[in-house]
């Protein structure tokens, strides 16, 4: 059978426009209000909360994509009015296997403007577990075989508030870069953050590898060096750098139990050791660490934090410290209980509790006269020069008790000392 030139060249231009009609379809389509409705009822019906997404499009070439903008997730009933979660856009682009029914494989995703508002209220329920739980079943049943080739998230934020623990603190300027993510396999992984906490800001990066297992609900990260920076009042104007490790920090998703093993840390001239484990329950966020430092210049790391050690009559004075300390935040208070210390040649312990100004430290053996302004003669009574060897106590609003086993004042000794300050400007 033969064809003529124009039923062809006729067929050729019904296949164009059919190709017109079908791109046109894509590029307009997405972008009406009765699409984004629709996707927001898609999503909605995925997260079991209310969706709202401002623009939609979608690609073809050179794999398939989606890229929504000013997409928001609702809070849950009981919580505040600010998004659950709300993003700027976010783009994810497929493998063509993953169109025609293979693996859900994603060559990328990238997220900007996005901020994430997790909040305990006061009975302990949260408004993201449920979430959490939803978006874990899309993968169905058996082990998860999804995998992302690069992630990426610029501008991101965390609001995080505990009305239990009246804890709240908010992290802003994230950003991570991943590459080759999937379920219980190592990746590198980069982050970068900023925090601010009343006048002072944190900023600080960690690079590493992550390990995620959703199907057990373990997420991991190894291996993370850290590099940052404090800024802010009392703080000197330069600030303070540290620098540091985490060997693993790790959560559980479901206890909710978090921590950080072998973390080393060096600030302000201070090198230090810590861990820490993090559980929620029906009281609010629990939080137990251990700190263990170093000997370091307790003048040098005064200057650097902004709050000069004053002069004393022994220039040795406040020369070397070190200590070893447990605290623990429960429902807002923290404690922290320094179970070994020294100052000089003085031994110590004891604890602090900021919240309510407390602290209590028991010492063998202190020299007072040595800490006393350069000049100063020693009084001839030995209860006069104590209490001017710590008369400076007294213009702290705080609750001290100072016990100290033998005490040199005056060219005499005291055994089994006491020394006390009370709040409101009571003398010691």
């Amino acid at each position: 059978m033969h064809f003529g030139k124009k039923p062809a060249a006729l067929t050729l231009a019904a296949i164009a426009a059919v190709l017109l009609l079908a791109l046109a379809i894509l590029w307009l389509g997405p972008r009406t209000d009765a699409a984004h409705r629709a996707l927001g009822r898609y999503l909605g019906e995925v997260t079991g909360l209310p969706v709202t997404v401002e623009t939609l499009s979608i690609g073809i070439f050179p794999t398939p994509s989606v890229e929504v903008g000013g997409l928001a997730v609702a809070q849950p009933a009981g919580f505040g009015t600010d998004p659950l979660l709300e993003a700027g856009s976010a783009r994810v682009a497929l493998a063509w296997g993953a169109v025609f029914g293979g693996d859900p494989a994603m060559r990328s995703i990238a997220i900007s403007d996005l901020t994430v508002r997790p909040e305990y209220i006061a009975d302990g329920t949260d408004n993201f577990s449920a979430l959490i739980e939803r978006l874990s079943q899309l993968g169905g049943e058996g082990e998860s075989r999804w995998s992302i080739g690069q992630f990426e998230l610029e501008r991101g934020a965390l609001e995080f508030y505990d009305a239990a623990a009246d804890l709240s603190f908010r992290l802003t300027a994230i950003g991570v870069v991943a590459d080759s993510i999937a379920p219980a396999a190592d990746f590198p992984v980069t982050l970068q953050l900023a925090g601010v906490r009343g006048g002072n800001t944190l900023h600080f990066s960690l690079q590493g590898r992550g390990d995620i297992d959703p199907d057990a609900g373990h997420y991991r990260a190894l291996d993370l060096k850290i590099k940052g920076w404090l800024g802010g009042e009392p703080l000197p104007l330069a600030g303070i750098e540290l620098a540091g490790g985490i060997g693993v920090a790790s959560f559980d998703g479901k206890s909710g139990a978090a921590e950080i093993q072998q973390g080393t840390m060096t600030l302000a001239g201070i090198r230090s050791e810590f861990g820490m484990q993090s559980t929620v329950g029906d009281r609010g966020t629990s939080l137990t660490f251990t700190l263990s430092t170093a000997p370091f210049s307790p003048r040098a790391a005064a200057i650097a934090f902004g709050s000069a050690l004053p002069a004393t009559a022994d220039p040795d004075a406040f020369k070397s410290m070190e200590f070893t300390a447990k605290g623990r935040l429960d429902q807002g208070v923290l404690q922290v209980d320094f179970t070994e210390g020294w100052l000089d040649e003085t031994q110590w312990s004891g604890s602090i509790v900021p919240q309510f100004r407390q602290v209590r430290i028991h010492a063998d053996k202190v020299d007072l006269d040595r800490y006393l302004a350069p000049g100063t003669t020693p009084r001839s009574g030995k209860k006069a020069t104590l209490e001017e060897s710590v008369a400076a106590l007294g213009e702290f609003d705080i609750d001290a008790e100072i016990r100290i086993d033998e005490a040199r004042v005056a060219g005499a000794r005291l055994r089994n000392t006491v020394l006390k300050v009370e709040r409101g400007g009571a003398s010691p």
